[in-house]
């Protein structure tokens, strides 16, 4: 069968294309032109940007946003209701402190602080500051997925960092990354047809684990998901870390179509198999 890879800058990095069983020029085509959708999405959601459409509701604190600022808003805001407020994408100004090294300061703002009527959104506290980066890179790697299968590409595999689509009939065996250990596996898993995104405090942090990019977060130092969307793959990741033990267990039961992977400081490893597209191979042992 024949494969082809493609890189694209995109999420202040590069992310891997590969189309399976396709003619080269053809496929580059179509992946070229999803890279264009991709780029218009990011200038959408790009936190760091000052001229997207996200920074310019931060700076403007009203704003008449597009359908999928709105849509990815409001899914957020779901999962602040899932997690009883732990997972909040208003803290913005929290997240920027952590990543330079500052020391974090209380605040008491939420989403309840943000008025959404109609598309018009308005940020009712000086301290709000909204950041997506928990779910927006799900969202657009989805929709890089749904423009390839509207072109014909059926099997093909995104990787967004770490965070991965696998589509069509092709199996593909992925090993998750030790979190303590980055030359070690942690599990592998059998994916088709499926998305799969990872939370951890290794990822970024600064000085030591504990100063993680996540903010709120509980006893977890690595989450996985498997998820027929990599929306709710990416987002439920991050409401798990944040949450504690009762509510991470509510969580995952009322979420059928996704499994999970925990796992503890301790490196106490839990699965939660929810359905048979999710084969664990092996565990950690060591």
């Amino acid at each position: 069968m024949q494969e082809h890879t493609f890189t694209k800058k995109l999420f202040n990095s590069e992310i891997e294309i590969l189309v399976y069983d396709l003619d080269f020029a053809k496929a580059k085509k179509i992946v070229d032109a999803s890279y264009k959708e991709a780029l218009r999405l990011q200038n959408i959601f790009n936190f760091y940007d000052k001229k997207s459409e996200l920074s310019k509701l931060n700076s403007k604190r009203k704003l008449k946003v597009s359908d999928e600022l709105l849509f990815v808003i409001k899914d957020a805001i779901s999962m602040y209701d899932l997690t009883l407020g732990r997972y909040d994408i208003t803290l913005g100004k929290q997240i920027l402190k952590r990543k330079s090294g500052q020391e974090l300061s209380s605040h008491n703002t939420s989403v309840k602080d943000m008025i959404i009527d109609g598309n018009k959104i308005t940020l009712n506290h000086p301290d709000i500051m909204i950041d997506l980066g928990s779910i927006a890179k799900g969202y657009i790697t989805d929709k890089i997925s749904d423009f390839l299968k509207s072109k014909g590409i059926t099997e093909f595999l995104i990787d967004s960092r770490g965070d991965i689509i696998v589509s069509g009939k092709l199996n593909h065996q992925l090993g998750i990354q030790h979190p303590r250990d980055k030359d070690k596996v942690l599990c592998n898993v059998n994916l088709q047809d499926i998305a799969i995104a990872t939370s951890g405090d290794y990822n970024q942090f600064y000085n030591s684990y504990e100063n993680s990019h996540i903010l709120n977060a509980q006893d977890i130092i690595s989450v996985s998901v498997i998820s027929p969307t990599l929306t709710l793959a990416d987002v439920l990741s991050t409401a798990l870390f944040v949450s504690d033990e009762s509510q991470r267990k509510k969580i995952i039961s009322e979420n059928k179509h996704a499994s999970v992977i925990l796992v503890h400081k301790g490196l106490k490893v839990e699965y939660y198999n929810n359905f048979d597209k999710f084969i664990v191979k092996d565990g950690l042992h060591n």
